[in-house]
């Protein structure tokens, strides 16, 4: 009786993993192509400050591969202004 009870808790424990396996499977969303693809064209608002101003506020609203490319500028015009403040640094001799 003694390893009838074992083998039979072997066996529940073994198949656990399969078991909620299938209960994650019926769960899960189904994904669709076109929702993501709506999501990558939705528009994020962002609030900015205007320099100079504590108070007035604007609204900017962009999709997500416009930010992408927004950011992408800001960085590389930073770049570029880092090596020329560099480039005029540099001891001549």
């Amino acid at each position: 009786m003694k390893k009838f009870g074992l083998g039979l808790v072997a066996l529940l424990l073994a198949a656990q993993p399969f078991a909620t396996g299938i209960a994650a499977a019926q769960t899960a969303p189904a994904t669709d192509a076109p929702a993501a693809a709506n999501a990558a064209e939705r528009e994020i608002c962002k609030a900015e400050k205007p320099t100079g101003t504590r108070l007035a506020k604007k609204k900017t609203c962009r999709t997500k591969a416009e930010w992408d490319e927004f950011y992408r500028l800001q960085r590389a015009e930073t770049e570029q202004m880092q090596r020329n403040d560099m480039a005029n640094k540099t001891p001549k001799g």
